[in-house]
């Protein structure tokens, strides 16, 4: 094997100088490091990265201990981990499986105490922690211990069981039936007697008729433990089951050992349940267990003591339980439809595969009449010309101006609406589906621009080092539009055709005067600018306006020109490679999350930090004769369990109950940010006095004048002059 003597001697460079780009230390040229990777990569030399990271004293290893990886609530709680340590490229792990056996917890404690770990994440079955404190002779606060606290823990991480006994006592309070089986697991450990204890609490609160049995069994155990529920006298006519397994062997002792059906089961499950008859599943944020751990540990990892007892219980976000619920068919479906006007959109591809469900559930077909944007538009501006339309998605840019004229407000749909509106967030109410006060729809696809960009390329040794001989900076993620613009023409500079680790900087869209006016106003909202001015008359203020309009102008020459109607050409260039940077909305994004790129993928708020905000909502139209109709839709498509699985079908939202779903964050890492950025977002749609003006016109307007200066038809003094006076005309008076 190849040693660093031989890379060197090849590369014609120091031992010295080997060590310092292996180690990524030093200050070394961009042409030696390019010598010494080609040398090493010709010579066939792996670097052994835990080896590279004891050598540079960077070595943080985390021993993680579990009972085993069979059972959902540690598979999936390990996952996370996983993926959570990957963050940390310093950090490595290795896993230890103990079958919840004492003996071999002990075992493994002494493998543990002379392989060199700094923190420790255990599930452990022994009684005490200050053996862990005794062997490992880590600071009590470097442990943590999961679901289970043993005498004198000091770090204990769990999830909220008592919120899930809330949920499900509330339900099982509803059922028919006197006798309820209670499944836990080992009696012992603190989040059994947590649960079981809550689970009887609230009955008694609940259900004060209802009478109870508990069963405990370990993991090993609950197969065989599940038939003794069967051989009561008196068998249960509801079950409660702390994990899914145990409510899969409950259905197996029930097959087998039951004249009866499975009576109704409610179980503590992942974020994606299995849909069934009969039943009940509570979502545990297993995986944000995960991901709090980690940050927890990351955080103190050099800190001293912490105060004893310091416990942290994981809650859900939301508190509905997923099960089949019972179809409601209209004896006359078959002439029941609602048309909807939707454009094509990563959320109308979630919706229309999810739509069957709606039919089935209700017996309501809903028709998805899909044109492109300014087809949409053209259609709204003349409504009562198209009376056959239900449903209406409108671009949240020029929904005020449409609002009032061609929608129904949301307490006029059937018997209500508004109470959906509890699921969002004040300002995405505000900007989604209040127009003066009143609430006219429902955000659909909410969205807000980030800044996605190749990791690979920003942790590239070389690229960085280039960068910082060409400008004497670091190469990080750009936070103003003087980095972006600098980082971009870097990256243009470096391209070469054809090679993935060579792209253009970034993409500017000059198809549409839509697009060119967002991508403007975008770097003039950085700057400070607005739209509205002191005496709420529409304007650009100059001299920011040309200020800004002479940058945009300049990175015309860096950029990746497409000239496309739409983002999605933007899009595409991105995730084939081909660029370094994008500026986009996130709900334009989402299936970039099913290619090849995600990996590389990293995202930050947009420079400037004030994003505008896009996606459009969902309001029902003034023609529509079927109100009734629309409420089901409404309800249907605005329940936690569908507007989860519209989201993991790539769909778009910000709606509240998304975020205890870690599946979705962890397909779709950048929603949590996205949902930070719409509530502080901007897009100016209305004025503060509640007058309203022509939002979609005034970005075309302001588009057209910036391509007359792309022309050289006018100066840039001359095109805001233009801009202003057709903002002034052109987006005022009857709507």
């Amino acid at each position: 094997m190849a040693t660093i003597k031989d890379i060197a001697k090849l590369a014609g460079v120091s031992h010295g100088t080997v060590s310092n780009v292996l180690n990524k230390r030093g200050n070394v040229s961009v042409e030696k490091i390019e010598a010494v990777y080609q040398a090493a990569k010709q010579m066939g030399y792996q670097l052994n990265t835990q080896a590279q990271l004891l050598r540079t004293n960077k070595s943080h290893k985390i021993a993680i201990l579990l009972p085993q990886l069979v059972s959902e609530k540690y598979a999936v709680f390990f996952n996370s981990l996983r993926q959570s340590i990957a963050h940390f490229p310093e950090v490595t792990y290795d896993l230890f499986l103990t079958d919840d056996l004492e003996t071999t917890e002990l075992e493994l404690l002494q493998k543990i105490a002379a392989g060199g770990y700094k923190q420790v994440i255990t599930v452990s079955c022994l009684n005490d922690a200050n053996i862990y404190f005794d062997t490992l002779k880590l600071s009590p606060s470097q442990i943590a211990f999961i679901y289970r606290q043993p005498l004198n823990t000091q770090r204990f991480f769990t999830l909220d069981f008592a919120q899930a006994a809330e949920a499900i006592c509330q339900q099982v309070a509803k059922t028919v039936g006197k006798l309820v089986g209670i499944f836990i697991g080992n009696s012992d450990y603190l989040n059994n007697q947590i649960f079981v204890n809550e689970l009887q609490n609230r009955l008694l609160k609940y259900a004060p008729n209802k009478k109870n049995v508990v069963l405990c069994a370990s993991d090993e155990e609950s197969y065989k433990i599940a038939f003794d529920f069967f051989s009561m006298e008196q068998i249960p006519d509801i079950f409660i089951a702390q994990d899914i397994e145990k409510a899969r062997y409950l259905t197996q002792a029930s097959y087998f050992g039951s004249h009866n059906d499975c009576p109704p089961i409610f179980a503590l499950s992942d974020n994606i349940p299995p849909v069934l008859k009969g039943l009940y599943y509570f979502p545990m944020n297993y995986a944000q267990l995960g991901l709090e751990v980690i940050d927890a540990l990351m955080q103190d990892a050099d800190e001293g003591e912490i105060t004893a007892n310091n416990a942290i219980y994981v809650r859900n976000q939301s508190d509905h339980l997923y099960t089949q619920t019972a179809t409601v068919i209209c004896e006359d479906k078959a002439d029941i439809n609602l048309n909807l006007l939707i454009l094509p959109s990563p959320s109308t591809s979630a919706l229309k595969k999810l739509l069957p469900h709606f039919y089935r559930q209700t017996g309501i077909k809903v028709n998805l009449a899909i044109h492109p944007y300014d087809e949409v538009y053209q259609i709204l501006s003349q409504l009562h010309l198209h009376p056959y339309y239900d449903l209406l998605r409108i671009d949240m840019a020029c929904f005020p101006w449409f609002a009032e004229r061609i929608l129904q407000p949301l307490d006029k749909i059937g018997n209500g609406l508004t109470d959906l509106l509890n699921n969002f967030s004040l300002p995405t109410q505000q900007k989604f589906s209040l127009v003066n006060n009143v609430a006219y729809a429902m955000p659909f696809d909410a969205s807000a621009q980030l800044l996605f960009y190749r990791k690979d390329l920003f942790e590239d040794p070389i690229l960085k080092r280039m960068y910082y001989e060409k400008t004497g900076n670091e190469l990080t993620v750009p936070a103003t539009f003087e980095e972006y613009d600098n980082v971009t023409q870097f990256f243009t500079e470096q391209h070469e055709e054809g090679q993935l680790n060579r792209p253009m900087g970034a993409s500017t869209t000059l198809g549409s005067a839509g697009l060119i006016a967002t991508e403007y106003l975008l770097r003039y909202y950085a700057k400070g600018g607005r739209l509205i001015g002191r005496n709420n008359i529409p304007r650009l203020a100059m001299p920011l306006a040309g200020e800004i309009l002479e940058e945009y102008l300049q990175q015309l020459s860096i950029t990746e020109n497409i000239d496309n109607k739409w983002w999605s050409e933007s899009v595409r260039q991105f995730e084939q490679g081909h660029l370094a940077m994008l500026i986009a909305y996130m709900n334009l994004f989402n299936d970039v999350a099913h290619s090849n790129i995600l990996p590389k993928t990293g995202f930050a708020p947009v420079p400037g930090s004030i994003p505008q905000l896009g996606g459009g909502v969902l309001g029902v139209s003034r023609y529509s004769q079927k109100s009734q109709y629309a409420e089901q839709f409404y309800r249907w498509l605005y329940s936690p369990m569908v507007m989860d699985h519209l989201i993991l079908l790539g769909g778009n939202s910000n709606h509240q109950n998304f975020s205890h779903n870690q599946e979705i964050s962890h397909r779709y890492p950048w929603m949590t940010l996205a949902y930070q950025e719409i509530n502080k977002g901007i897009r100016e749609s209305s004025v503060p006095n509640g007058k309203l003006f022509n939002l979609r016109q005034a970005e075309i307007i302001i588009g057209q004048g910036i391509t007359n200066v792309v022309n050289n038809i006018m100066t840039i003094d001359e095109t805001i002059d233009y801009i202003n006076q057709r903002l002034l005309i052109d987006t005022q008076g009857e709507r």
